[in-house]
């Protein structure tokens, strides 16, 4: 396994990406609009694409296609096709969702028409809808694939190294008979066991990830977690998320009394776990986002539940934050609330395992806790009473993050950069 370290500019760069001129980008995703945070890179991906001068198709199982998509000077495939959610009311979604023969079809029809040599398949959502079939299809048809590692999919059938029912990450080996016969779903096990077909399938019928040489990595602890479930011969290309924020001045944290969370109000995600410990603190907190816990959260004193707002909103609620908590149980592959909120000068508090604590220096530019342990997340609550602390350490993330910080169209340069360099791993003497 090659871990590739592209040359980046200066933080300070503001020209537009050069590198995307001329290529045609192949983008498959689950979802043609934003349903979570793997499709929101997918999508401004490909518009940060086509406005740097890229042929961009967008081929999509899930409909209708957003606005930014729509208007966007790209081409969009949208299959029209259900979700996995939605299998009470369309049973066929189940079949569909094990293997999507009508995208691998139709993904045959529009890379018939294209170049190998000029063109990335960019492989982001695939386990709701799309599945594999498109990349056995380009695969035999010698393209270029390359996939950004949203989560642990390529790896585990539950998609998280999670076990929910003991609630911690999972020490198994993922498609090992251990993993397989193990109750660790969140669902019924019936539906670890239909995770467990589809990896299965995907790995054989799909080709993948035997089939693909080239992977984004979201962050470090995720690079490492995937690397020995990767082929031997893959490279790993780091390249965090784009923080998609105007770089204002920081705002004074230390003036705000908001505890805040942004997330789904899921029990991996360490949600019920803050409102509990804020609850005997007696801490007011915030919670944007929505999810199966929304109600148990909103029954606890003092915890107030926004449901999904809009990033601007988003941003509105961290103006006012004095602090953001990020108690994910799981490994996460990136955190983009947290660096969100670094980039208004709010510190945050992160489990100690996620990939988001690689971006915190204990006590410095945040804090870190040990994951699930209560007490030691109120230790860190205990410490944002500090308002001279407070005031310190969100000047000291806000400085951090605007040193290093990419903006969109840099991020655009960067996932260039990388593209041409597939190509020329690709096809060396097209390169000459």
């Amino acid at each position: 396994m090659d871990t590739v370290a592209l040359t980046s500019q200066d933080g300070s760069h503001q020209a537009p990406p050069r590198g995307a001129s001329g290529m045609t980008i192949v983008v498959l995703n689950d979802f043609c609009y934003v349903q979570g945070g793997g499709s929101r890179v997918a999508i401004d991906e490909a518009i940060g694409l086509a406005e740097a001068g890229a042929n961009v198709i967008f081929i999509g199982a899930v409909g209708p296609p957003c606005e930014e998509l729509l208007e966007a000077p790209l081409t969009v495939e949208c299959l029209d096709q259900g979700e996995l959610r939605e299998v009470g009311k369309r049973p066929s979604v189940a079949l569909q969702g094990l293997w999507n023969g009508e995208a691998g079809r139709r993904t045959r029809e529009i890379l018939r028409s294209l170049s190998p040599e000029r063109t990335i398949v960019h492989l982001h959502g695939y386990t709701k809808a799309l599945t594999t079939a498109p990349i056995r299809v380009a695969s035999k048809l010698g393209f270029p694939i390359i996939c950004t590692l949203h989560d642990f999919f390529v790896a585990c059938p539950n998609g998280a190294f999670f076990d929910y029912r003991e609630n911690r990450p999972c020490p198994r080996r993922a498609m090992s008979v251990s993993c397989v016969v193990a109750r660790c779903d969140k669902r019924r096990h019936t539906h670890k066991l239909y995770r467990v077909v589809r990896a299965w399938l995907q790995k054989r019928r799909g080709r993948f990830p035997g089939a693909i040489h080239h992977f984004i990595s979201l962050s470090q602890r995720s690079g490492v977690l995937l690397t020995p479930y990767l082929p031997r011969d893959a490279r790993l290309y780091p390249l965090a998320n784009a923080v998609i924020v105007p770089q204002n001045s920081s705002i004074h944290a230390a003036e705000n009394r908001t505890l805040l969370y942004v997330g789904r109000l899921d029990r991996e995600k360490g949600a019920l776990l803050l409102a509990e410990v804020a609850h005997k603190l007696g801490r007011p907190a915030t919670f944007v986002g929505d999810g199966p816990l929304r109600a148990e959260i909103e029954a606890i004193p003092g915890m107030t539940v926004t449901g999904w707002l809009s990033r601007g909103d988003v941003q509105r609620h961290l103006d006012t934050a004095r602090c953001l908590v990020f108690p994910s149980l799981w490994y996460e592959t990136f955190g983009l609330t947290v660096a969100e909120a670094a980039a208004r000068g709010v510190p945050a508090i992160v489990s100690d395992i996620t990939a988001a604590a690689e971006r915190i220096v204990d006590g410095v530019t945040g804090w870190q806790f040990r994951s699930g342990d209560p007490g030691d997340l109120a230790r860190c609550l205990e410490r944002i009473d500090d308002d001279i602390l407070v005031a310190k350490v969100g000047a000291a993330c806000y400085r951090a993050f605007w040193t290093s910080a990419r903006n969109a169209p840099q991020h655009i340069d960067d996932l260039a950069q990388i593209y041409q360099t597939v190509l020329r791993t690709e096809f060396p003497s097209a390169a000459n």
